[in-house]
Protein backbone atom coordinates (compact mmCIF):
# COMPACT_ATOMS: atom_id res chain seq x y z
CA UNK A 1 0.00 0.00 0.00
CA UNK A 2 3.40 2.22 0.65
CA UNK A 3 3.01 3.14 -3.42
CA UNK A 4 -0.46 3.99 -3.46
CA UNK A 5 -0.36 6.14 -0.62
CA UNK A 6 1.76 9.61 -0.49
CA UNK A 7 1.63 9.66 3.91
CA UNK A 8 2.72 6.00 3.82
CA UNK A 9 5.62 6.97 1.18
CA UNK A 10 6.40 9.80 3.61
CA UNK A 11 5.88 7.29 6.73
CA UNK A 12 8.28 4.78 5.35
CA UNK A 13 10.91 7.73 4.39
CA UNK A 14 11.05 8.90 7.74
CA UNK A 15 11.54 5.45 9.25
CA UNK A 16 15.03 5.69 7.05
CA UNK A 17 15.85 8.76 7.63
CA UNK A 18 16.23 10.99 10.28
CA UNK A 19 13.49 13.99 10.65
CA UNK A 20 15.73 16.95 10.17
CA UNK A 21 19.18 17.29 9.17
CA UNK A 22 19.42 20.65 10.72
CA UNK A 23 18.68 20.03 14.10
CA UNK A 24 16.30 22.58 15.62
CA UNK A 25 12.50 24.13 15.73
CA UNK A 26 12.81 25.88 13.31
CA UNK A 27 14.56 23.86 10.90
CA UNK A 28 13.59 22.51 7.98
CA UNK A 29 12.30 18.31 7.31
CA UNK A 30 15.07 16.20 6.10
CA UNK A 31 13.40 15.82 2.76
CA UNK A 32 13.18 19.51 2.51
CA UNK A 33 16.83 19.79 3.43
CA UNK A 34 17.48 17.18 0.63
CA UNK A 35 15.72 18.92 -1.94
CA UNK A 36 16.32 22.28 -1.39
CA UNK A 37 20.65 21.12 -1.09
CA UNK A 38 20.24 19.56 -4.68
CA UNK A 39 18.24 21.89 -6.62
CA UNK A 40 20.03 24.32 -8.70
CA UNK A 41 18.92 28.49 -9.24
CA UNK A 42 15.80 27.38 -11.07
CA UNK A 43 14.66 25.92 -8.22
CA UNK A 44 14.40 22.51 -10.19
CA UNK A 45 16.13 19.31 -8.28
CA UNK A 46 17.53 17.25 -10.93
CA UNK A 47 17.26 13.35 -10.09
CA UNK A 48 20.61 12.72 -10.72
CA UNK A 49 21.68 14.92 -7.86
CA UNK A 50 19.19 13.16 -5.89
CA UNK A 51 20.31 10.01 -6.46
CA UNK A 52 24.12 10.94 -6.01
CA UNK A 53 23.29 12.97 -2.59
CA UNK A 54 21.81 9.44 -1.01
CA UNK A 55 24.67 7.45 -2.49
CA UNK A 56 27.30 9.89 -1.22
CA UNK A 57 25.08 9.85 2.25
CA UNK A 58 25.43 5.85 2.58
CA UNK A 59 28.85 6.20 1.66
CA UNK A 60 29.14 8.65 4.20
CA UNK A 61 27.15 6.83 7.19
CA UNK A 62 29.63 3.73 6.36
CA UNK A 63 32.47 5.54 6.82
CA UNK A 64 30.92 7.10 10.18
CA UNK A 65 30.07 3.16 11.28
CA UNK A 66 33.76 1.49 10.52
CA UNK A 67 35.16 4.50 12.17
CA UNK A 68 32.98 3.62 15.67
CA UNK A 69 30.01 6.75 15.66
CA UNK A 70 27.30 5.51 17.09
CA UNK A 71 24.28 4.02 15.30
CA UNK A 72 21.26 6.57 14.03
CA UNK A 73 18.54 7.21 16.17
CA UNK A 74 15.33 5.16 16.73
CA UNK A 75 15.08 2.87 12.87
CA UNK A 76 16.83 5.24 11.20
CA UNK A 77 19.58 3.94 8.58
CA UNK A 78 21.16 7.12 8.16
CA UNK A 79 22.86 9.69 10.37
CA UNK A 80 21.92 13.33 9.93
CA UNK A 81 25.91 14.00 9.66
CA UNK A 82 25.95 11.79 7.03
CA UNK A 83 23.79 14.00 4.96
CA UNK A 84 25.91 16.90 5.75
CA UNK A 85 29.44 15.24 4.74
CA UNK A 86 28.02 13.60 1.88
CA UNK A 87 26.71 17.03 0.31
CA UNK A 88 30.10 18.67 -0.61
CA UNK A 89 30.97 15.93 -3.10
CA UNK A 90 27.53 16.38 -4.90
CA UNK A 91 28.06 19.64 -5.26
CA UNK A 92 32.13 19.43 -6.59
CA UNK A 93 30.50 16.79 -9.36
CA UNK A 94 27.50 19.10 -9.94
CA UNK A 95 29.73 21.92 -10.58
CA UNK A 96 32.35 20.46 -12.40
CA UNK A 97 31.13 17.88 -14.64
CA UNK A 98 27.66 19.70 -15.13
CA UNK A 99 27.83 23.05 -14.73
CA UNK A 100 31.32 24.00 -15.95
CA UNK A 101 31.47 20.87 -18.87
CA UNK A 102 28.33 22.04 -20.47
CA UNK A 103 28.78 26.22 -20.02
CA UNK A 104 32.67 25.99 -20.37
CA UNK A 105 33.26 29.87 -22.03
CA UNK A 106 31.21 30.98 -18.19
CA UNK A 107 33.70 28.98 -16.18
CA UNK A 108 36.27 31.88 -15.37
CA UNK A 109 33.41 33.85 -14.69
CA UNK A 110 32.53 30.82 -11.62
CA UNK A 111 36.11 29.99 -10.72
CA UNK A 112 36.46 33.78 -9.76
CA UNK A 113 33.47 33.89 -7.45
CA UNK A 114 35.80 30.84 -4.86
CA UNK A 115 35.50 32.38 -1.41
CA UNK A 116 33.14 34.88 -2.29
CA UNK A 117 29.98 35.53 -0.41
CA UNK A 118 26.80 33.89 -1.74
CA UNK A 119 24.85 36.74 -2.70
CA UNK A 120 26.09 39.34 -4.52
CA UNK A 121 24.54 42.23 -6.83
CA UNK A 122 25.98 44.22 -9.58
CA UNK A 123 28.26 46.42 -8.39
CA UNK A 124 29.57 43.75 -6.05
CA UNK A 125 30.45 41.12 -8.57
CA UNK A 126 31.85 44.37 -10.88
CA UNK A 127 34.34 44.37 -8.80
CA UNK A 128 34.86 40.41 -8.59
CA UNK A 129 35.47 40.37 -12.24
CA UNK A 130 36.93 43.67 -13.08
CA UNK A 131 34.09 44.89 -15.61
CA UNK A 132 31.83 47.77 -15.60
CA UNK A 133 28.37 47.40 -13.88
CA UNK A 134 26.81 46.90 -16.80
CA UNK A 135 28.59 44.05 -17.87
CA UNK A 136 28.51 42.56 -14.93
CA UNK A 137 24.70 42.91 -14.78
CA UNK A 138 24.47 40.47 -18.19
CA UNK A 139 27.10 38.47 -17.17
CA UNK A 140 25.07 37.82 -13.70
CA UNK A 141 22.34 37.07 -15.96
CA UNK A 142 23.55 34.48 -18.11
CA UNK A 143 24.79 32.54 -14.70
CA UNK A 144 20.92 33.09 -13.65
CA UNK A 145 19.58 31.65 -16.98
CA UNK A 146 22.20 28.21 -16.58
CA UNK A 147 21.12 27.52 -13.12
CA UNK A 148 24.48 29.24 -11.27
CA UNK A 149 22.25 32.37 -9.77
CA UNK A 150 18.92 32.52 -7.99
CA UNK A 151 17.62 36.30 -8.68
CA UNK A 152 16.34 37.49 -5.55
CA UNK A 153 15.96 41.09 -4.05
CA UNK A 154 13.70 43.99 -5.99
CA UNK A 155 14.19 46.41 -8.79
CA UNK A 156 16.20 48.85 -6.40
CA UNK A 157 18.02 46.59 -4.97
CA UNK A 158 18.61 42.93 -7.70
CA UNK A 159 20.62 40.21 -6.21
CA UNK A 160 22.38 37.15 -7.45
CA UNK A 161 22.35 34.05 -4.57
CA UNK A 162 23.91 30.86 -5.19
CA UNK A 163 21.74 28.14 -4.09
CA UNK A 164 23.20 25.66 -1.65
CA UNK A 165 24.05 22.72 -4.28
CA UNK A 166 27.22 25.17 -5.71
CA UNK A 167 28.58 26.60 -2.49
CA UNK A 168 30.55 23.54 -1.06
CA UNK A 169 32.39 23.77 -5.05
CA UNK A 170 33.67 27.14 -4.49
CA UNK A 171 33.95 27.39 -1.02
CA UNK A 172 31.24 30.09 -0.61
CA UNK A 173 30.68 32.01 2.21
CA UNK A 174 27.57 32.61 3.33
CA UNK A 175 25.84 35.91 3.54
CA UNK A 176 25.46 39.30 1.48
CA UNK A 177 28.86 40.90 -0.21
CA UNK A 178 29.18 44.68 0.08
Amino acid sequence: MVMASSAEQEKLFYRIFPAQIDAGERKSTALDWILTRTADGTGSTAPRELIHLLSAARDQQLKLLEVGASQPAEEALFDRAAFKAALPEVSKVRFEQTLCAEHPKLKPLLNNLEGEKTQQTAPTLAKIWHVPEGDALAKAEQLTEIGFFQRRGSKDLLLFWVPFLYRDALHLVQGQAE
